[in-house]
């Protein structure tokens, strides 16, 4: 039976901790489906629907969703009853509210509000389903029917700055529930949350709604005060933001803006100008020995890191508009967990067909190439610990980016790149730590209509690639062929060898149109 689907249970059989909690779900109810929340609903809705997330994942892990609703004895049952009480307080009594919070509940519409239909849930309104809400207070005999739902009420005065703060406070008792849990539970309980917020996101194709969750993650997030729970916070935060960059490149590319502007993570307008760069300024290019294609050079009197891309003479203007959606992307700010250069835009060498994306580079420094990853292979093998916390990252990296619905489509260990840091000693300058994906010359929207560019028909590269993506190019390019790619990088970094001196034995690599499914 679904420990959720008890409502025969009488109030004898449940714990206190679940009566109180029970409560607390009531007042989300309530609060969340109040009417004329005014012009910033979508963005408080969320913020509340984040805590009653957090607030019902804890009482998962607590015991508290468990057939009996017992709370878990390893836990402070003393303490637990008074968090759970203050907050059932917080979020039910409206007199304090309204005298500590100025902000007015009413059973009644206000004389002047309109006639208007249910709020809407927002993009969190739904993680928690509403039949595991109906569950959690018919269990706890605060609904007397699931035809019988709480009473809606009426916003009579809401003011956003209040709200924030009363969210805050909200924050705050639910946060204190989730230090009483052992470390271990807490960390699957931030997984948990990161693993929802991701697919969130992915599924979103609302641009409001990836503003309004972005939002919530950027001011929620405290990494002095909050838990670990919230640590994956500015990096969804971004991950939202990309994804909105991304719906609104056609509404951008014909001069239409939302109103209000889509903000960045940094505070930033995230709709970022298609900046083309004078060609003649760009010189000195020193290309890695691994991959011609890419290389250090100076822009304007500073050191740059520079991908090149070839345009197809036949489809150049379809291609450059891929291109500059492309630079619009890479240029947007991101959270650090994303391992991406930010490009400083794109300069154009039309006569020869190729364009140049034109990155800043980690840290200034002299022109010195960084160094593929795959060029530290068969060198003196790192620690497992090293090579598990490089594999985390480059997988991370992927995922934020899949997350954000763009695909990588040539990912292989000579894209990954190591920049030398003068914070490391000479031995290590080139750290493990720091890994930078590049490679982003074929990359594209995940949905987009257009025929998926073959990066090329090198045979060492072709290893890499999942054998659908060696055809005809008309065939769709998936993130599960990414993932494909990630693998062959993973087997390297577990082996530290190269993936061509991996397959040697049984695949020529020199060869083309090598069959690797035979």
């Amino acid at each position: 039976m679904d420990p959720l689907s008890l409502a025969g249970i009488g109030l004898g059989a449940a714990s206190l901790a679940f009566e109180l909690f029970a409560g607390c779900i009531k007042g989300f109810v309530l609060l969340s489906t109040a009417h004329d929340m005014g012009k910033d609903s979508s963005t408080l809705l969320c913020m509340l629907n984040l805590q009653e997330i957090q607030l019902t994942g804890w009482a998962r892990r607590a015991g508290l969703l468990s057939e009996s609703h017992a709370l878990d004895r390893r836990l402070n049952e003393t303490v637990v009853h008074t968090v759970l009480s203050e907050l059932k307080s917080l979020l039910s009594d409206t007199d304090k509210l309204k005298t500590r919070y100025k902000l007015s509940l009413s059973d009644r519409p206000p004389k002047d509000a309109s006639v208007r239909s249910p709020p809407e849930h927002g993009i969190l309104g739904n993680v928690i389903s509403w039949e595991t809400r109906n569950d959690i207070l018919l269990t706890a005999r605060l609904m007397q029917s699931r035809n019988h739902f709480p009473q809606r009420l009426w916003w009579a005065a809401v003011d956003k700055s209040k709200f924030e703060e009363y969210v805050s406070q909200i924050r705050f008792f639910v946060q204190e529930l989730w230090r009483l849990l052992d470390p271990l539970r807490q960390d699957e309980m931030a997984a948990g949350l990161q693993m929802v917020l991701s697919h969130v996101i992915g599924m979103s194709n609302k641009l409001g709604d990836l503003k309004s969750l972005q939002n919530t993650l950027s001011q929620t997030s405290n990494p002095h005060t909050e838990p670990t729970d919230q640590s994956c916070y500015p990096a969804l935060a971004s991950v939202a933001e990309i994804k909105a960059v991304t719906l609104s490149m056609d509404t951008a590319l014909h001069g239409q803006f939302l109103d209000p502007p889509l903000t960045g993570v940094d505070g930033k307008s995230a709709y970022t100008p298609m900046v083309h760069l004078p060609s003649h300024l760009l010189s000195d290019f020193i290309a890695l020995k691994s991959n011609p294609e890419m290389g250090v050079a100076r822009y304007d009197g500073n050191t740059v890191f520079v991908e090149w891309k070839t345009l197809p003479v036949d489809r150049r203007h379809k291609v450059m508009v891929m291109v500059e959606d492309l630079a619009r992307l890479l240029s947007a700010p991101k959270h650090p967990s994303f391992r991406s250069l930010r490009c400083r835009g794109l300069a154009r060498y039309l006569e020869e067909s190729k364009a140049a994306f034109i990155f800043e580079l980690p840290e200034p420094q002299e022109i010195q190439p960084p160094r593929p990853l795959r060029t530290l292979f068969g060198s003196t093998s790192p620690s497992v610990t090293e090579r598990l916390q490089l594999a985390l990252r480059i997988t991370e990296s992927l995922r934020y980016f899949h997350t954000a619905g763009w695909l990588h489509k040539d990912l292989r260990s000579q894209n990954i790149l190591l920049f030398p840091s003068a914070e490391t000693p000479m031995s290590s300058m080139f750290p493990l730590a720091r890994p930078t994906l590049a490679g982003f010359a074929y990359s594209r929207v995940e949905s987009s209509p257009e025929v998926s560019e073959r990066p090329s028909a090198d045979p060492q590269r072709d290893i890499y690639r999942h054998p659908d993506a060696m055809g005809d190019p008309a065939i769709s390019f998936t993130a599960a062929k990414d993932i494909y790619a990630l693998g062959t990088v993973l087997l390297e970094i577990g082996e530290w060898r190269s993936l061509k001196s991996l397959v040697a034995k049984v695949v020529d690599v020199e060869k083309v149109n090598v069959g690797l499914t035979e």
